[in-house]
């Protein structure tokens, strides 16, 4: 047996090599015949898209009758929205599709009895008619063609995206009939919803602008001026961050002005909870034109028997005792009896008898008077 294996072992292995090479050929036919079948697939997607495209001015096409070679007709449509046809003379087809121009030019031919039962094919060969300009933050600003009835969403990657700089809000202006309508469309809701709401088809003439997130950092911060959202800046506490931080005579509570649900709203937030505290329930995201202002620190004034008088920085919950300390304590001649506060209570000042624990108020006046003995 041995023998008759060594013997026959190059016919086994030329049967191997065969059937090995019947194997391989039968995976390779079956890989491009699915590579074809997709092909396919997506170019009945493309055709079954464009022929629901609505024709126009400008917009150059190919017509051909089945059967009939001397009726094939390259042509651009007018501004009229008509092409010039053999046997038909002047026909109109602007602002009809592909589908229903072959059905017109089939039964004008059949009903003037030049062909019978005509088959008519229609292809654009160049989309001219159509463009939606696409403006703002994005990465290819311009008028983008309109092959096929398009979304939102299909002219935004048409034109590159949104840049870094772009803002999540995107604007659509359409004119019809004289009257030109603007509508915000959130590109998060477009993404997270899923939904025509959301994602609606533009229309030849659109403008669709992309809009810059810009928010105001102004007030008492190392870099006041205008911020984009760039590499994810969105929060009251990212915004801070670009403008440098609050500066030494910024206070401790900002001011948010922010739009919600269309209307403005003006919002108080304390930094030292913010940063210390994590409520990061208050630091919410802020939308274009929203601003944050960070007023100065509020002060309290020390004159009298204290070692250094003047206007100093009114810490939180400051009282009475902590102030004398911050003005270096009492001189020589200074005493804690009979301590005064110089108080603006509804536009008079007034003047008021103070105790060591009293907590003070922005703009405070405190009076340390002499010693008699």
């Amino acid at each position: 047996m041995e023998r008759l294996m060594t013997m026959h072992s190059p016919m086994l292995n030329r049967l191997f090599s065969r059937h090995m090479i019947g194997l391989i050929s039968l995976v390779l036919m079956s890989l491009m015949a699915n590579v074809a079948w997709a092909d396919t697939a997506n170019s009945k997607t493309t055709e079954v898209s464009n022929r629901d495209y609505v024709l126009g001015a400008g917009d150059f096409v190919r017509i051909s009758v089945y059967g009939s070679a001397d009726l094939l007709t390259e042509a651009r449509i007018s501004a009229a929205g008509t092409i010039t046809f053999p046997l038909l003379g002047e026909v109109t087809i602007g602002g009809l599709s592909p589908k229903l121009s072959e059905s017109k030019l089939a039964e004008l031919l059949e009903k003037g009895g030049y062909v019978k039962k005509a088959q008519v094919n229609l292809v654009v060969l160049q989309y001219q008619s159509q463009f939606v300009s696409v403006l703002g933050d994005v990465y290819k600003p311009g008028k983008v063609a309109l092959d096929r009835p398009s979304k939102l969403s299909d002219v935004l990657a048409m034109a590159g995206g949104a840049t870094p700089n772009g803002s999540d809000i995107v604007t659509l202006i359409r004119t019809q009939a004289g009257k030109t309508t603007k509508k915000d469309y959130d590109l998060r809701d477009l993404i997270a919803k899923a939904d025509a709401t959301h994602n609606p088809q533009v229309l030849g003439d659109d403008i669709v602008y992309v809009n810059a997130r810009e928010v105001s950092v102004l007030g008492q911060v190392n870099r006041p001026g205008k911020y984009s959202v760039t590499s994810g800046v969105r929060t009251v506490l990212d915004f801070l961050s670009q403008a440098g931080g609050v500066a030494s005579n910024g206070a401790d509570s900002i001011i948010v002005m922010t739009k919600r649900n269309g209307q403005l709203e003006k919002i108080e937030l304390d930094v030292d909870q913010l940063y210390r505290a994590g409520e990061l329930a208050n630091n919410f995201e802020l939308s274009n034109g929203d601003s944050i202002y960070v007023p100065r620190v509020p002060v309290f004034y020390i004159y009298g028997e204290v070692q250094r008088p003047g206007a100093f920085r009114l810490e939180r919950n400051m009282n009475v005792a902590q102030a004398l300390s911050t003005g270096g304590g009492l001189s020589i001649r200074g005493t804690e009896r009979g301590i005064k506060i110089k108080r603006n209570i509804k536009g008079e000042l007034k003047t008021l008898d103070a105790k060591a624990g009293d907590v003070l108020q922005a703009n405070d006046i405190v009076f340390v008077g002499e010693s008699l003995f």
